[in-house]
């Protein structure tokens, strides 16, 4: 992997910096592209100057009340500080959520490239923006693994109730009565590839496991183009993730080719976390497999990460002191249930109350010792997001069940891709596809039994 002198805290702190309430969608770009551009470019020259009252201006009520003094300046500071002197926006992307434009403004520094997100209104009034990681102009290329001449892959559609989701299905050529496998994401919108940066892990799985005789649907995540249907101060890990996993298990069941009786489903991070949730409303499934998911509460992890990657360059400033603890208060009050109150501004990841307290009222590690279905544990050794702490607790809470299966990988990320050295998340954004050997147990796994 290529090694980047850019400081992690900076990074970590410029995409997880939440001002934007609204999630990217991408879409045919509209007659308004011309105003939309230069009104980003605007706020784009107004930050950079640090010149903030003019870019508080340009923001809807709503935003600019989130935004505490020096913020801005802090992030501009930060941005130069660490990635070098701004020195022009190379590319721009259209994109819209609902009623809302968006322009992603792909920022060259001298070090690196950062996209700004602007999020505009009908008033084209800024109703959000952040720094996120710039869009990738290409994309892995699919892995030696995956053999065309073995599968097909055509268009789906998951009714969910409310809204329909297209999804991928692909299919092995040679047989019939395949096993199926649905791919659940992890946490954040995502495509039905689950792209990130360059890479396409749900694309690898699915190519990987049809070349193999199993088929796989993935899906588009709700978060991804109907946002909007999620109340912003009420919703739930439910609402985001297992009634639409649930929707598309019932779904597969009526696929010409496939067997009901060997539907099986993997969740990714997230997805893994909620998979024993699933299982319990799901009992056509035969099994879950469980990929690099957190065996501990969610508000656990959060704390942990940032002071793994704030320490990479060395020991914690009083500053980064002072962030740590504040998250630690923030994930304290969660396993308190000190929640009374808050609006989702104060709670970790900015994520309402409502979420936080239906995960407290989940144990996946319990829930996953009650279901009656086979389950397989896939860890990435090297995986600073979820850790071997989070798989041995796996072990631990699977002891009694009568079908759990465990595999840990020395070399592998919270993507389930090859590395080398201390991980972090910038080697997500270098092109690579899930290890070979993580689809072939998965597909043996799965095919252990008729």
């Amino acid at each position: 992997m290529e090694k980047r002198s850019v400081n992690r805290r900076i990074i970590i702190r410029l995409l997880s910096t939440v001002i934007c309430l609204l999630l990217v969608i991408p879409t045919v770009c509209s007659q308004q592209n011309t105003i939309l551009e230069s009104e980003a470019r605007r706020l784009l020259d107004y930050f950079m100057n640090k010149e903030s009252e003019k870019v508080m201006e340009m923001l809807t009520i709503e935003i600019a009340q989130q935004i505490p003094d020096g913020q801005l300046e802090e992030i501009a500071d930060g941005l130069e500080n660490q990635l070098g002197e701004f020195l022009y926006a190379e590319r721009v992307i259209f994109e819209s959520a609902g009623e809302y434009e968006i322009v992603m403004l792909v920022c060259r520094f001298e070090k690196m490239e950062l996209a700004l997100r602007v999020v505009f209104d009908q008033e084209v009034k800024v109703a959000g923006f952040n720094f996120v990681p710039a869009p990738a102009i290409d994309f892995s290329p699919p892995p030696d693994y995956a053999d065309s001449t073995r599968f097909t892959e055509s268009e789906f559609a998951i009714d969910c109730g409310d809204i329909v989701l297209p999804a991928k299905l692909t299919m092995p050529v040679e047989g019939s009565g395949f096993p199926v496998v649905i791919l659940v994401h992890g946490s954040g919108p995502h495509d039905s590839d689950e792209t990130i940066g360059p890479n396409k892990p749900f694309r690898d799985l699915a190519w990987g496991l049809s070349s193999k005789g199993v088929a796989v649907l993935r899906y588009e995540k709700r978060t991804l183009k109907h946002g909007n249907t999620l109340d912003r101060n009420s919703f739930t890990i439910w609402d985001e993730t297992g009634r639409d996993a649930v929707a598309a298990i019932q779904k597969v069941g009526n696929i010409q080719g496939t067997d009901p009786d060997r539907i099986f489903l993997l969740g990714h991070s997230l997805g893994g976390m909620l998979a024993p949730a699933i299982a319990e409303k799901s009992p056509q499934l035969a099994g879950i497999i469980i990929m690099a998911g957190n065996s501990r509460p969610l508000q656990n992890l959060v704390p942990e990460q940032y002071e793994y990657l704030m320490s990479a360059e060395g020991q914690l400033s009083d500053e980064q002191q002072k962030v740590l603890e504040e998250l630690k208060e923030q994930a304290g009050a969660i396993s308190e249930n000190r929640l009374d109150g808050l609006t989702y501004r104060e709670t970790l990841l900015n994520l309402p109350p409502a979420y936080w307290e239906d995960l407290n009222n989940y144990n996946q590690s319990e829930s996953a010792a009650g279901i009656s279905q086979r389950i397989l544990v896939l860890q990435g050794e090297r995986d600073y997001q979820v850790t071997m702490k989070d798989y041995h607790g796996w072990k631990t809470a699977l002891q009694d069940h009568p079908d759990a299966g465990f595999i840990s990988y020395p070399r592998l990320n919270h993507l389930m891709m090859d590395g080398t050295g201390d991980p972090n998340p910038l080697e997500y954004f270098d092109k690579n596809n899930v290890d070979r050997k993580v689809i072939t147990d998965i597909a043996e796994w799965i095919q252990d039994r008729p």
